[in-house]
């Protein structure tokens, strides 16, 4: 496990550091700060054989239901697959292993320079209006914080009403019941509908949700590399 990791980190390192990507402590995860997002390289390990898969996706930085506040997500995007292959193996073979997660890391960074485009706004509203069919109600949702932050208000608004209603119908799977959702659907109803009362109060409000998770991870030792320059 060392030794592939070791591999893993310095054709990480090689490949994506010269463009800006940090590594977040000594996991065998890059990130790219984007101010309101952040891209995650993850090389993710297997349970059942040692060698890497590879995600890239886009971690939305406002905020979510408390449990996910915490962390980062693949909110769009994740696993990829190179040369008709979703893992590599690390069989004891350092340069072939080396040559292959290189490899890996400059596919990584062919799509990190396709989702660093949704630092246009109006880029990313196109990209995630075609998540939003799926009706899951993430994807509305994130749709909505989006619209709310380039001042689209009304179009913002009708997408969240969606969401919450999805969210209404959503505490109990079955007969399970789903605690987290009733307990975020309460937090929207008492701490995001009031701020819908317009434009610049919606967008305000987005604002400073990414403003408070920004702030919670750059307090982490693991995030130090994060831009500190005011985002907006």
């Amino acid at each position: 496990m060392v030794a592939q990791n070791k591999i893993i980190n310095t054709a990480a390192k090689k490949v994506l550091s010269p463009q800006g990507l940090f590594r977040k402590g000594a996991s065998r995860i890059w990130l790219d700060d984007n101010r309101y997002f952040m891209i995650q390289v993850e090389f993710q390990p297997s349970g059942y054989s040692s060698g890497t898969f590879l995600n890239v996706g886009i971690s939305f930085l406002w905020e979510f239901s408390n449990g996910l506040n915490d962390t980062l997500s693949f909110n769009y995007g994740y696993r990829e697959n190179v040369d008709g292959k979703d893992f590599v193996s690390y069989n004891g073979d350092d340069d072939k292993f080396m040559a292959e997660v290189e490899k890996l890391a400059e596919a990584a960074m062919q799509r990190v320079m396709e989702y660093r485009l949704f630092q246009d706004v109006d880029y990313a509203k196109k990209m995630l209006l075609q998540k939003t069919s799926s009706r899951r109600f993430w994807e509305i949702y994130n749709y909505s914080m989006l619209c709310f932050m380039k001042g689209d208000f009304e179009e913002g608004k009708t997408y969240f009403m969606q969401f919450m209603d999805i969210l209404k119908h959503s505490f109990y799977s079955g007969n399970v019941y789903i605690a987290w959702c009733e307990e975020f659907y309460n937090h929207c109803i008492k701490e995001i509908c009031p701020q819908l009362s317009d434009k610049e109060s919606a967008r305000c409000m987005v604002l400073e949700m990414i403003r408070r998770r920004r702030n919670f991870f750059s307090e982490k030792p693991s995030y130090k590399k994060m831009k500190k320059e005011n985002f907006l």
